[in-house]
């Protein structure tokens, strides 16, 4: 058989640099975009119950509670 060991793969970023990245697109985007437009946006995500904003709640909402705080207290954590 042609079996094939995985290889690691080179400068693969950690955890921690792609939160850093994400954190850092984010505001990015947010001071493009200017309060104003964030603010009309978030009105309309929290006032549409179908959006996916309000999934995702419902779906956390059905989760464990100590799994859920124990991955929010270890995201923070790592800051």
């Amino acid at each position: 058989m042609f079996w094939k060991k995985k290889q690691k793969v080179a400068n693969k970023p950690t955890r921690a640099e792609i939160i850093a990245q994400a954190k850092k697109n984010a505001k990015a985007a947010s001071e493009a975009i200017g309060e104003d437009t964030l603010a009309r946006i978030r009105a309309h995500i929290e006032n549409n119950e179908n959006s996916e904003f309000h999934q995702a709640l419902r779906r956390i909402k059905a989760m464990d509670k100590d799994r859920v705080a124990d991955n929010i207290r270890a995201t923070y954590r790592d800051e």
